[in-house]
């Protein structure tokens, strides 16, 4: 008896596609190529044969999830100074979390296992990273739960977005010269060292660029510097190239590139609300807020919402990519909690 319950995604014919399945990648970073590489090659050999590349990429989070839990106990205003040890943790959970994402693939190939399933859960768990490193980014960088808290919680989400995007009409994951799982993640974990050698309030002291950028005519923060630079990774070099190659795709596959384009609405309407809810002056997202419970704020409790729902709206992407399915639209499990957050603090507009 057939199941009443129809999903487009995993119809008989979408499930037939999965024949076709072939994973393609580009990276060109020099690190990656000269450095990196080798040690994922040789990392991979201390893993058996019986251990399962899920597993092995299940793993990697695993020590992401340590150091969010890390973060609750030792360090939930994401503010105060915690001990050494931990920022020193948050480097090394970082890189065994890159250095799994890499060997996954290489004990899937050593091992014959490689298939569909496995790019989307591979895909998937780099989905769920991106709001949960942007997290322990903000407590080594000792922002607090502030509006700059929740910049780097949702940023990761942009290029991963976007990259999937790309991939759903290129048929290949593209990674530049310099890209987010590489130098990235690198970068990344240099800010847990320095904070583990100098502490969080490093980053809070003033350099002057006046001399060098004559744009600027007041000292920035470190903090402030690191913002610009992430910014300008993320939509001046990112993005367009994203833009570039679905562009090239488009017009070889005889498709509407501005079709194309719209299908990032539903990301934008997601990023938006978002948003909305964290800078809503009656939200108690941020800890400056009278009266948030808890009283340093929710930031923790919003990236885990973030976790789900984005974990949940990705990866629909990343399927219909692998089934060759038409691109999906915005889920009411992704939207309506979101939706739910903005609407309880508008609310309090009225008196409510």
């Amino acid at each position: 008896m057939d199941n009443p319950r129809h999903d487009p995604y995993l119809s008989k014919e979408s499930l037939d596609n999965l024949r076709f399945y072939r994973y393609s990648a580009v990276d060109k970073s020099p690190i990656t190529k000269y450095v990196l590489r080798h040690w994922w090659d040789h990392a991979a050999t201390y893993f058996p044969t019986w251990m399962a590349p899920n597993l092995i990429t299940l793993s990697g989070l695993s020590f992401v999830l340590i150091n969010v839990a890390c973060i609750g106990l030792y360090e939930s205003d994401l503010k105060t100074p915690g001990p050494t040890w931990l920022y020193l943790s948050f480097a090394l959970g970082l890189f065994l979390y890159q250095t799994f994402d890499n060997v996954d693939g290489r004990q899937a190939r050593k091992t014959g296992t490689s298939s569909a399933l496995g790019h989307v859960f591979d895909h998937g768990i780099d989905t769920l990273n991106c709001p949960l490193g942007g997290l322990v980014q903000v407590a080594s960088l000792g922002l607090g739960h502030s509006v700059n808290g929740a910049f780097f919680i949702l940023i990761g989400c942009v290029p991963m977005w976007l990259s999937t995007w790309e991939e759903y009409y290129t048929g290949t994951l593209y990674l530049g010269y310099i890209n987010g799982p590489t130098e990235g993640i690198l970068i990344a974990v240099g800010v847990h060292l320095i904070s583990a050698l100098f502490g969080p309030r490093i980053w809070h002291t003033t350099v002057d660029l006046s001399a060098f950028v004559p744009l600027v005519s007041h000292p920035l923060t470190l903090i402030e510097c690191f913002n610009v630079i992430v910014l300008i990774a993320v939509f001046v070099v990112h993005a367009p190239v994203c833009f570039m190659n679905v562009h090239a795709a488009c017009k070889s596959k005889s498709l509407s590139f501005t079709s194309a384009i719209s299908q990032n609405l539903s990301f934008a309407i997601y990023m938006g609300l978002c948003w909305l809810w964290i800078t809503s002056p009656y939200s108690s997202l941020l800890s400056s807020t009278r009266g948030s419970v808890p009283p340093h704020g929710g930031l923790i409790e919003f990236t885990l919402l973030v976790v789900c729902t984005f974990g949940r709206m990705l990866p629909r992407v990343i399927i219909a990519h692998l089934t060759h399915g038409p691109f999906p639209t915005l889920l009411p499990s992704v939207i309506f909690p979101i939706l739910g957050g903005v609407f309880i603090v508008s609310l309090n507009q009225f008196g409510w």
